[in-house]
């Protein structure tokens, strides 16, 4: 009896030297990064920037795979199949937090399918206006606008469940707006319309994008949904400070590195360790911050704890509006 319990006890301190020994030296070997969007788009190309500094910080490739479709849940299907071994990874993006609920995938819940390994950037969106259709200097005179004359008013988004629809209606049942929403195939489509005036607003969360069109004076940012002001549209007021109906309001889109769960605890520390150094490189915050994208500042815990409630409020909120899309 005695000898088998010594062989149990040396089988089960072997395994846990094995693991130990293998968090240890990750990684040795190639990192797939699961990108769940098209080549060139806002998340792809925030992801080729920090990740070419994360590779290098922890000294092996990391090979991206753009895997686009399904608002982003093919890539997150393809994260929930892989091997908890730290060797695939997503980069993935607020769509996490709404692609479940709109598709009615509950397995690709990010509370329970997947594990924040770190939290990058994050995105706001610009409430922006037709200088064609509209002379309006401040957000709150837009609201009153809107409230005063709801059918006047043709909102342009990304799509129906994009988070610049999900935020817009947000806004719309907090200040009781109501107005004609024009989903379009993608943020270039709908701003390409935004400025010639076939529609009177929209949220934009790509500031590459809409930085050409704001130059040019054929629309007007009016208020960015951040917490605070964005440091590439220092002059533009958030919609905290500038909407009263809107203190405190901090919405838009955001970036996140996510392993499958089970992932060791090391290895989710060594790769969050590798991320928070990639955005201190000064040519990756240049580059960053050219496309709007503000560092998060948050630890592992703290980000999956954000993941989460965003998770809660954006899936009440699709539920709210009923709606469905696959």
């Amino acid at each position: 009896m005695h000898k088998k319990i010594a062989l149990a006890a040396a089988i089960t301190a072997l395994a846990f030297g094995s693991a130990a020994s293998q968090a240890a030296s990750y990684p040795d070997k190639a990192i797939t990064l699961i990108i769940g969007f098209a080549p060139g788009g806002p998340t792809d190309a925030i992801g080729r920037v920090l990740f070419k500094k994360v590779s290098e910080e922890l000294n092996v490739p990391v090979v991206i795979e753009n895997r686009p479709g399904a608002g982003g849940n093919i890539g997150a299907q393809d994260l929930l199949r892989a091997k908890p071994d730290g060797y695939t990874l997503m980069y993935g993006t607020s769509s996490i937090t709404t692609a479940p609920a709109l598709f009615g995938r509950d397995d690709l819940n990010p509370k329970t399918a997947f594990v924040a390994a770190g939290c990058s950037v994050a995105v706001p969106l610009i409430l922006l206006t037709s200088e064609k259709t509209m002379k309006i200097s401040d957000a709150a005179a837009f609201y009153k606008a809107v409230q005063d004359h709801p059918e006047k008013y043709f909102m342009g988004s990304s799509g129906n469940g994009s988070i610049d629809h999900l935020v817009a209606m947000d806004i719309a049942g907090k200040l009781d707006l109501k107005f004609q929403h024009v989903p379009y195939k993608g943020n270039g489509p709908a701003l390409t319309d935004l400025a010639a005036g076939n529609t009177n607003f929209m949220y934009s969360g790509s500031f590459n994008s809409a930085m050409p069109f704001i130059q040019g004076g054929q629309v007007k940012p009016l208020a960015v949904t951040s917490g605070k002001r964005s440091a590439i549209l220092p002059n533009v007021p958030t919609l905290s400070e500038s909407v009263p109906g809107l203190k405190g309001f901090d919405g838009g889109t955001w970036q996140v590195l996510l392993a499958p769960k089970g992932t060791a605890p090391e290895k989710l520390e060594k790769l969050n360790q590798a991320l928070q150094a990639a955005m201190k490189d000064p040519e990756v915050l240049k580059s960053l911050r050219f496309q709007g994208a503000e560092v998060m500042d948050k630890n592992p815990r703290q980000c999956q704890e954000f993941i989460d409630s965003e998770y809660d409020r954006w899936s009440a909120t699709i539920k709210r509006l009923g709606l469905k899309t696959g």
